[in-house]
């Protein structure tokens, strides 16, 4: 699924998943989200992705995401524009099990760091996802449960909270994500801070089916108490491309 605890947004900030059997009436919170899960596609695949945001900054980057042969989801991404961010670059790797591993490289530091502990709570290119944001956690670090159905952006959807089993290195103290139990998508997540209360909703607002695999186009993520947002829009999506190994390997980073 992606975003963490977010990893109940489902989508991270670009994952997709698959259009799989329709919705089953019986079936628990928990049960869902794994289905969700196990529908995300294997394909790799490429993208260009822009992000905006009311303060007028723009990020522009590209994505490359391969499902690894031992399991591990990984994904680079590197930034093409503005010129003092540019090749700025970030390796992720989603473990099914276990903690995930990110690293950034800084050019003007010209080393790659790996992130860890309150890094995770920082602004990813200075937009209101956290950096954390981009990372896949254990789903059984959290205890799910439904509560209530909306329909959101035209799809009737289950209500589904996490809670997680341990506050250590949280970026939320819980989330809520409007899932369509038929197509398998999250439509959007509202994450709670600390004490409580609502932080940011994280939207779906443009999502397609490409190459048989829905996938969110335009996301668009408010901070409820800053009173600031950002979107996230993805572009010339391709699946099934071909990617060496060597891509997703830290050496690269630092190329």
């Amino acid at each position: 699924m992606k975003i963490r605890l977010v990893s109940v947004a489902a989508v991270g900030a670009m994952t997709v998943v698959a259009s799989v059997a329709p919705g089953r009436a019986d079936e628990s919170a928990l049960d869902l989200m794994k289905r969700m899960r196990a529908a995300a596609p294997k394909a790799a695949f490429v993208a260009k992705g822009k992000i905006v945001s009311d303060r007028g900054l723009t990020r522009e980057l590209e994505l490359s995401h391969k499902h690894m042969n031992d399991g591990v989801e990984a994904s680079y991404m590197e930034v093409t524009a503005p010129m003092d961010l540019k090749d700025t670059r970030f390796l992720f790797f989603d473990h099914e099990t276990g903690r995930d591993v990110q690293f950034i490289y800084v050019p003007a530091a010209k080393r790659a760091i790996q992130v860890g502990g309150q890094t995770r709570k920082q602004s990813f290119l200075g937009s209101e996802f956290y950096v954390g944001d981009f990372a896949q956690p254990e789903l059984d670090a959290f205890n799910y449960s439904f509560v209530g159905e909306e329909n959101v952006g035209g799809r009737q959807c289950k209500l589904v909270q996490a809670v997680p089993k341990s506050t250590d290195d949280m970026l939320y103290s819980k989330s809520i994500a409007a899932v369509d139990p038929n197509d398998l998508v999250v439509m959007r997540t509202q994450l709670f801070d600390d004490k409580g209360q609502l932080q940011k909703v994280w939207t779906i607002e443009k999502i397609e089916k490409i190459d048989g695999n829905w996938t969110p186009l335009k996301q668009k993520i408010e901070d409820v108490q800053e009173k600031h947002w950002s979107e996230l829009e993805m572009s010339e999506v391709k699946y099934n491309v071909q990617l060496p190994d060597d891509i997703f390997n830290k050496s690269h980073l630092m190329r």
